[in-house]
């Protein structure tokens, strides 16, 4: 004897919509009536609410007949007497565990359509015994996508990006989290909600999806002034493609000149899903130069992977090195410089893309890391011997850096961007060549680039946005500082103003700002511009 109790067949006459206004009855009378966004989670409800009634005792529940049309779907369900029951070791709410735990592998693996089942039934008085067993169904996989607009990026990529590859088992979870994957990219958008069909042991996603312009050509340029009271013109230029040959491949190219004869230089690439795998490795170069002071090189070689729908996993190996390029004993004595060579080992954690909060929406971001390696000092041949003797060669160095940016809407048009990062450098021999450099347009505003050395520091960034586009608003800012060197600490500060002005082509940017520090004073002689220009394409 045997009866099918949670048959998910029906599934396959519906298409699954994005909205399906379902009337539910049991044995013969009305139970409810609910909506559901499409027939998935119609079949997961009567999933849950056979699973309920077996653990009542109500073993013989199924669905007789399933009626639909474009407006309405009737489902009458059996519910049956209830009786007594040895069916397995499981039983109460480890047996409903036990069964929505089967169902929901098997809806992961290829066969949503999987099924519970009474086998070997012997039924005495008001006591039955028997077995559960799943029935699988058939094999069910992801057939190529229905897109409602054309797209120029590659199919491929978007199917590596929503884990719906074409010949791989259908999994409920991936296709639930459809909406959220997306996010993963920064130049693509979803538009509705994804509808699926499913057909010749097939299911299709049909997706409405639109493509941003993300790449950017992106030029600054800001006043400061030096140490004999001139000023100068400090600036960036960066190129960031994050669509490179329509494939979502990442380079980006950035020239920094922060200082009189000092620059910064650097280089990424990530190669999205490798070899068709979830794995997409990327290669880093960073050149920091500081006047004629010191040359530091960071090469990096990492893999990312997405380990849930919107968290990214980050490993990398990264080699820095950090050359003198003076010979001047006193100035590297009082400076505490060293030609050094250190091998790291990275880890972090990150989800979204801050660039995602320069519009008019609410949102999060953030990312942590940790890193560990080994420091050597390296000694230089222009220099006494005499200078390392009370400098450790070989020591640990650890890492640990986070930060979390979020942007809530406040009125019809105004919003409160916050953001929040710091980090640690951990070493017995710590460098001046190794510590962070803050201040300037992308740090604490109102200070020169890169003109403030800590070995710990805690950033934050806040900002009143009143927006007249998506992307143009005028801001007024605040951004606070905590750090430390050695024995020395400070509290700087900045605030200011500017606005963002989006066109058909980019976005135009300035700000005006004044800090002040144990070492600077709020003053109008001190107060930085920057101006900014975003090319899109």
């Amino acid at each position: 004897m045997q009866r099918i109790l949670i048959p998910l067949f029906f599934v396959f006459t519906l298409y699954s919509k994005a909205q399906i206004q379902a009337q539910l009855y049991v044995d013969g009378k009305l139970y409810d009536e609910i909506q559901f966004a499409d027939s998935l989670k119609l079949a997961n409800h009567v999933n849950k609410l056979h699973i309920s009634w077996i653990n009542q005792g109500y073993y013989f529940v199924g669905i007789d007949s399933v009626m639909t049309n474009e407006i309405l779907t009737d489902v009458y369900l059996h519910k049956g007497e209830k009786f007594r029951a040895k069916l397995s070791s499981f039983t109460g709410k480890k047996l409903q565990f036990y069964l929505s735990q089967q169902l929901k592998f098997h809806a992961n693996g290829g066969f949503p359509f999987a099924s519970v089942q009474l086998d070997s039934i012997d039924l005495e008085d008001e006591f039955i015994t028997g077995k559960l067993l799943i029935e699988t169904g058939p094999e069910i996989r992801y057939d190529s996508s229905y897109f409602f607009t054309e797209l120029n990026t590659n199919h491929s990529y978007i199917y590596q990006l929503l884990d719906i590859v074409p010949g791989d088992p259908f999994s409920e979870r991936d296709y639930r989290f459809i909406a959220q994957k997306v996010e993963r990219s920064s130049f693509l958008s979803l538009q509705r909600p994804t509808d699926l069909s499913f057909k010749d042991n097939k299911a299709k996603a049909f997706l409405d999806i639109k493509e941003e312009t993300s790449n950017t050509f992106q030029g600054v340029v800001g006043l400061q002034q030096v140490q004999n009271g001139k000023t100068t013109a400090v600036g960036t230029l960066e190129l960031d493609i994050q669509n490179l040959f329509r494939s979502g491949k990442q380079f980006k190219f950035s020239w920094e000149r922060f200082a009189v004869e000092s620059q910064n230089l650097s280089v990424f690439y990530k190669h999205p899903f490798f070899l068709a795998s979830k794995v997409s490795p990327s290669f880093s170069l960073d050149l920091l130069k500081q006047d004629t002071t010191f040359l530091t090189r960071k090469t990096g070689l990492g893999i990312h992977s997405f380990i849930t729908s919107r968290v990214e996993i980050f490993l990398e190996y990264e080699a820095i090195n950090g050359t003198l390029l003076t010979t001047d004993i006193q100035s590297i004595s009082e400076s505490d410089l060293a030609d050094f060579k250190r091998k790291m080992y990275i880890v972090q954690l990150s989800k979204g893309h801050l660039s995602s909060l320069g519009r008019l929406r609410k949102g999060m971001v953030w990312n942590v890391s940790a890193s560990g390696g080994r420091k050597i000092i390296q000694q230089n041949l222009s220099l006494p011997d005499s200078y390392y003797d009370t400098i450790q060669s070989q020591t640990n160095f650890y890492q640990f850096e986070g930060s979390i940016a979020y942007q809530l809407k406040l009125l019809k048009r105004q919003s409160f961007f916050h953001q929040i990062k710091g980090g640690t450098l951990q070493n017995d021999e710590l460098l001046v060549n190794e510590l962070y450099r803050l201040g300037g347009l992308s740090s604490l505003r109102g200070f020169n680039e890169k003109e403030i050395f800590a070995k710990s520091y805690i950033l934050s960034r806040t900002e009143f946005r009143s927006f007249f586009e998506n992307r143009s608003y005028a801001y007024i800012f605040y951004d606070h500082l905590f750090s430390s060197r050695e024995s020395q600490s400070d509290q700087p500060f900045g605030v200011g103003l500017g606005f963002a002005l989006a066109t058909s082509a980019g976005q135009f940017s300035f700000a005006l700002a004044m800090g002040k520090s144990d070492v600077q004073q709020i003053s109008f002689s001190t107060m930085k511009a920057h101006f900014g220009y975003i090319s899109r394409f």
